[in-house]
């Protein structure tokens, strides 16, 4: 109850949309078509043109033509509803007749081919996957920003009911879901590594809140650490091996590191207050928000020594943050709605303070920095609904993703 207690305060005091301004021009960029080569036009075939065509929107290279037609795979020639199109993209699903595909591929400008290559998919509730995999690829031929973020699984816990929340495994279109750990209250899921083997994951059932870790393939968990106040796991670092977590043995929240390998915990932080959501900024740095100041703010300081810095100077509740080396993105409440607050992300340079809001209305909440730093994650929450919203930063674009069942509590990549 105490920390339930600790965890309405802290989301009343701190309290999470993506839109983005869109500074690139749609018109200028060259149209794509997108079109269907399978001998056998089918629903899935259909279904696999929506998914592609909403990640070659993501890759930010073309002005995509979302319209469906189908054409013979090895024709150059667009199919007519497509004739102004610079580029087509051509597939051709073949079901292997063990719940897979074999997916041909290929790309052409003008009639010439630019690019082929062949997929194999093992499982078809994976299609989705393989969605990502070409856009991928084209956009690494064409000469895109990084995607490495595209092809990963997302971590989130959706609230199902009173006391009930399941953490699920999805892509970030949240077109394929898969439900991991049900049938209790549990939150704040995070990946324990890079490979998404394994993650952690709090446990509101236990008779004190408690930090497990869950293997994805064989379900075995582990506990890692129990708090009687709170226990949270807010980062993981780059190899795995320790772990910032947020406890509260005595009453009050603290950052402490935890040794994955020695299972040893340092107390970073000691204050009266708040310190909760450390984030790692590479081997021997910390940022995490704290109320020290009156209201929640960032601050950072060097692992091993005492000195805090405040890191943000602008803004109100400014109450979750990611790190990426240089670079901070927190959320900061501005303003009324409608419906309440606006709480809106913002991303800050550390090198000289040039601060750039990433989102503009709304309820943003719980961003997270893909491993190349590229694009941010986040929770877009508009009433009783929730998004999946990703910012593209190189791009200056955004996108939104409807979670249909649930609220989302938090999430990670």
């Amino acid at each position: 109850m105490r920390y339930l207690m600790i965890l309405f305060f802290i989301s009343t005091l701190w309290g999470a949309d993506t839109t983005l301004e869109v500074t690139k021009n749609v018109g200028m960029l060259p149209r794509l078509a997108i079109e269907d080569g399978s001998s056998v036009a089918n629903d899935t075939g259909s279904r696999f043109h929506k998914m592609l065509s909403a990640d070659m929107n993501v890759v930010s290279l073309f002005n995509v033509d979302d319209r469906y037609a189908g054409q013979s795979f090895d024709n150059p020639q667009a199919a007519g509803i497509h004739k102004d199109a610079v580029y087509i993209l051509r597939y051709r699903l073949v079901a292997d007749g063990s719940g897979g595909y074999r997916t041909d591929v290929k790309l052409f400008q003008n009639s010439l081919e630019l690019f082929s290559k062949i997929y194999y998919l093992k499982q078809s509730e994976m299609l989705v996957f393989l969605a990502h995999s070409i856009a991928y690829d084209i956009n690494a031929k064409m000469g895109g920003g990084s995607l490495e973020w595209m092809k990963r699984k997302v971590l989130f816990v959706r609230l199902s009911g009173p006391r009930r929340s399941d953490i699920v495994a999805a892509d970030y279109t949240l077109s394929y879901q898969k439900v991991v750990l049900s049938g209790g209250m549990y939150g704040f899921a995070k990946w324990a590594n890079r490979e998404q083997t394994d993650f952690y994951y709090t446990s509101l059932s236990d008779y004190h809140p408690t930090i497990y870790k869950v293997n994805l393939a064989t379900a075995n968990k582990a506990a890692i650490v129990s708090s009687d106040g709170m226990a949270v796991c807010s980062d993981v670092s780059e190899d795995g091996n320790r772990l910032l977590l947020t406890l509260a043995p005595s009453g009050q929240p603290d950052i402490y590191l935890y040794d994955v390998r020695t299972k040893n915990k340092t107390r970073l932080t000691d204050y009266t207050g708040i310190d909760v959501s450390g984030q790692f900024m590479g081997e021997d740095r910390i940022a995490f928000v704290s109320n020290r100041m009156g209201s929640p703010n960032i601050f950072s300081k060097k692992i091993g020594e005492s000195a805090i810095n405040q890191v943000v100077f602008e803004g109100k509740n400014n109450s979750t943050c990611s790190a990426y080396r240089n670079m901070l993105v927190y959320k900061a409440r501005e303003g009324s709605t409608a419906g309440g607050s606006a709480f809106n992300l913002h991303l800050i340079s550390l090198h000289n303070s040039t601060i750039r809001r990433l989102t503009s209305s709304g309820d943003n909440d719980y961003p997270r920095f893909s491993h190349d730093g590229e694009a941010v994650l986040h929770i877009k929450h508009e009433g009783s609904h929730s998004m999946v919203g990703i910012i593209r930063l190189g791009v200056n674009k955004s996108f939104s993703f409807p979670l249909h069942i649930g609220r989302m509590q938090s999430i990670d990549w």
